[in-house]
């Protein structure tokens, strides 16, 4: 047998067992509680935020914030407690309802291979990852442990980094990073989305000459496909030439990782790039399969993998987490919506192979968030949740120790979807 068939069957199955390896699922004595309903309501907009500036002729469109308006999904039980996770389409209701109702959340791995369908029966690639969360929340309720214990993690410090929507000049970018900065972040992650390279990498220099050698500094090209995390690519296509002169500026600049330089199917450029341009690059968010990170890791592509939770559920990302950990490779969730961020946050807590931005792994694992005050201000949009963390003085953010994903919306502002 090849050595490379031999390690892949052995990963496969280690994979598979290291992701149904959580005793108390199967405990003799484990609660017994049935699913009741499945329900999608909508979150009260309490407050309009504003709008993000994008520059004219951009792809990436400006868009709103506001505390609330965003849906929400609900597992409820015959137990009386109730799963949260991101919302689905109400269309596909019915489909979960039949799918659930009379199960036991316990069955969480079974059910996610039921709800596991990112191109099938869903109308949306995440609703079935978006209930696996909700289940997931509920399974944390019905065992009284955090998400983040339950996979394995010691605590739940993380060191998030803002991850930026918008683009703007050079300049606005630096001074966000300031704005970012004086709220008590360390890291930052710009859309490198310029028409030129001279500009992308204007972007870094201005930051850095603004901001020091401290700050972490992270760019996303997004040029994963036609329509990657962002709704779009950048306004310019990269070539393989154009990655590799930006990725070699980027190192000389001390960015701590290029995310997406190339389309995220081309795994062998991008090992290329890596290894040419001697930075770290990120990827694997639009993946929806095991099959595309295996080969994305036997290729050597990425130094970081990125999954994407509400796309292939927490289930299948921990497979991948543990896969990536036998190539020796990093992983970060990202960002997600709405609960689907907390997940994310617990996911990153777990992992043995987590993204440390410090020296050592005491410094606490990264967090993808969304912030970009004044209309992408994370400290209100969460003020519709219970329990939300919050950003310390020292540029970390601790999850509750509330069972499942630790968040609640208020129930008065629940409303019909």
């Amino acid at each position: 047998m090849r050595r490379r068939t031999f390690l892949a069957d052995a990963l496969g199955l280690f994979t598979v067992a290291a992701a149904a390896s959580i005793p108390a699922l199967a405990a003799p004595g484990r609660p017994k509680v049935k699913v009741t309903d499945v329900q999608v309501k909508r979150v009260r907009v309490v407050k309009e935020l504003g709008s993000l500036f994008t520059p004219p002729g951009s792809r990436v469109p400006g868009r709103s914030y506001r505390v609330g308006g965003d849906l929400v999904t609900l597992v409820h039980t015959d137990a009386g407690l109730t799963g949260l996770g991101p919302g689905v389409n109400p269309a596909v209701l019915s489909l979960v309802r039949e799918r659930l109702i009379g199960a036991d959340p316990l069955d969480v791995q079974r059910l996610a291979r039921v709800l596991f369908n990112p191109a099938g029966a869903f109308n949306y690639v995440g609703d079935g990852a978006n209930v696996e969360i909700a289940l997931w929340d509920l399974v944390g309720k019905i065992l009284e442990i955090p998400l983040y214990r339950l996979w394995g993690g010691r605590d739940g410090k993380l060191m998030p980094y803002a991850s930026q929507w918008s683009t703007g000049t050079p300049e606005e970018r630096a001074r966000m990073a300031q704005t970012v900065r004086a709220h008590n972040w360390r890291a930052i992650k710009f859309r490198s989305h310029f028409p030129t390279v001279k500009e992308n990498v204007a972007l870094v220099e201005q930051t850095r000459k603004l901001m020091g050698e401290d700050f972490i500094i992270i760019c996303d090209a997004n040029q994963a496909g036609d329509s990657p995390d962002g709704g779009s690519a950048g306004p310019a296509r990269w070539d393989y030439k154009r990655a590799l002169d930006t990725a070699k500026e980027y190192s000389r600049l001390g960015v701590y990782w290029l995310e997406e330089p190339l389309p995220r199917w081309d795994f062998e450029q991008l090992a290329q790039l890596r290894h040419a341009a001697n930075l770290r690059l990120a990827g694997g968010e639009g993946s929806r399969g095991l099959h595309e990170y295996r080969d994305m890791l036997e290729r050597d592509s990425f130094d970081i993998i990125q999954f994407e939770q509400t796309v292939i559920g927490p289930t299948v990302a921990r497979q991948v987490a543990t896969l990536a950990a036998a190539y020796d490779k990093r992983c970060v969730a990202h960002v997600g919506f709405g609960p689907g961020v907390f997940c994310a946050g617990h996911l990153n807590a777990s992992l043995s192979n987590a993204v440390f931005f410090g020296s050592t792994n005491g410094d606490g694992p990264t967090w993808e968030v969304f912030y970009e005050p004044p209309a992408l201000d994370i400290e209100q949009i969460w003020s519709v949740y219970e329990n939300a963390p919050h950003m310390d003085k020292d540029g970390y953010m601790q999850l509750s120790d509330a069972p499942g994903l630790g968040v609640t919306v208020q129930q008065d502002l629940l409303q019909d979807a």
